[in-house]
């Protein structure tokens, strides 16, 4: 039997009239649409999730708030709410889907609750206005794209307990200066490209590979690689312009094609006695021009 839609109607605050009309399509305790024309709205302490695209490109909200009944938020939910500046997220809240604050270009600040594990694939990607924001401390998984063109951020740390940091995670975060990866994560793959302003990277050990992870970091100068990596993939630090002074640890077996091309101002590289280094890998840095220089020619 197919469940009854119910919908509600509730009424706030208007500087013109008083009233501005919220109304919520219900289905059981699924807030499935929003169809009001409210710039603040209250949800339905009746509501337990929020259902995929339910508030997708509602241009008129500015603030949410989300009842502690509330334990899932499913996809693109906010995606697109391009003048939302204000979320409550209570900690009830569980389970984030992907996209679901996609697009919100005036959001400035949100509270990811303690009970998140997973931050989901494009979840706060291209939210310009975020100037900061805390992991949870139990969270495992950050998807792919996440936070990407999160051009307001401009420091981020990544928990301990972080062991899967997907694709262009933070890519294009074109504020960033540090970044503190403190999880025990494998294969960091592109997951700080195009981070212009990043100076600072720390890693913790675990990390096994790191492939094109930061590359076009023009303005990187401090990085430490951990003695558990072994291979440096394509591109993994290519356009780092900024960059002087690189030590390799004795642990990386493979040094992959480009991973450190076009690192112009590289004077200093300590590599690891033993070592499988692709003729790319140094392309178009100072380093390369020595070492081809101290290639003996063919007549001597």
């Amino acid at each position: 039997m197919p469940q009854l839609k119910i919908f509600g109607t509730l009424f706030g605050g208007d500087a013109q009239d008083g009233k501005t009309k919220q109304t919520f399509e219900i289905s059981g305790t699924s807030l499935t649409k929003y169809t009001g024309s409210a710039a603040e709205v209250l949800i339905p302490d009746t509501v337990t999730n929020i259902a995929q695209e339910a508030f997708l490109d509602c241009k008129h909200l500015k603030k949410v708030v989300i009842p502690e009944s509330v334990t899932a938020i499913h996809s693109n939910a906010f995606r697109g709410c391009e003048n939302l500046t204000e979320v409550t997220m209570p900690d009830s809240v569980v389970q984030l889907g992907a996209g679901v604050f996609c697009g919100c270009t005036s959001l400035r600040s949100i509270r990811i609750p303690d009970g998140i594990t997973a931050i989901p694939d494009g979840a706060f990607a291209a939210c310009p206005s975020l100037t900061g924001i805390r992991i949870p401390e139990q969270v495992t998984t950050i998807g792919k794209h996440a936070f990407f063109r999160c051009t307001g951020l401009t420091e981020i740390t990544i928990p301990a307990q972080v062991t899967e940091l997907r694709r262009h995670a933070f890519s294009g975060c074109e504020q960033l200066t540090k970044v503190t990866v403190l999880g025990s994560i494998p294969y960091l793959f592109m997951a700080f490209s195009n981070c212009s302003a990043l100076k600072q990277a720390v890693l913790a050990p675990g990390v096994t590979e790191i492939t094109c992870a930061f590359s076009g970091c023009a303005s990187l100068t401090d990085i430490v690689i951990p003695d558990t990596v072994r291979k440096i993939g394509w591109s993994a630090f290519s356009g780092c312009a900024s960059l002087r002074r690189i030590v390799i640890p004795e642990s990386v077996t493979e040094i992959d094609s480009g991973a450190f091309e076009d690192c112009v101002s590289l004077t200093e590289v300590e590599l690891p006695s033993e070592v499988k280094c692709d003729s790319s890998a140094f392309l178009n840095t100072p380093v390369a021009a020595r070492f081809q220089e101290a290639v003996p020619s063919e007549d001597a």
